[in-house]
């Protein structure tokens, strides 16, 4: 498994590219990647902006769509109403930690 995270550029036409085989990506690649233990790093091509957790997400509501559910409704209306400030840290902290130890 490389532990080197995996560049990625956004295009503003909503393309990934991939930086290391020089071709355009789909979700579905990425996913993969993902899923073989690789992290990435993906970049706005114009800007140079951070838009990693953008991406992540839009995977996780890719496959929440597929399979018709992932997080249970009282749990994303948790999300929605508190927002970022007071679940972050838990997220960052804590589900991370227990996630892991329950895998």
């Amino acid at each position: 498994m490389d532990t080197q995270k995996l560049l990625l550029k956004k295009y503003t036409n909503r393309r990934l590219y991939d930086t290391e085989k020089s071709i355009y990506v789909t979700l579905d690649y990425v996913t993969n990647i993902i899923r073989q233990g690789r992290q990435i790093a993906v970049l706005d091509a114009k800007t140079g902006e951070d838009v990693t957790a953008a991406i992540l997400t839009q995977i996780v509501l890719e496959e929440a769509r597929k399979k018709n559910y992932l997080l249970p409704n009282p749990l994303l209306y948790l999300i929605i109403q508190y927002g970022e400030t007071v679940l972050s840290e838990f997220f960052e902290k804590y589900l991370e930690h227990t996630i892991k130890n329950y895998l």
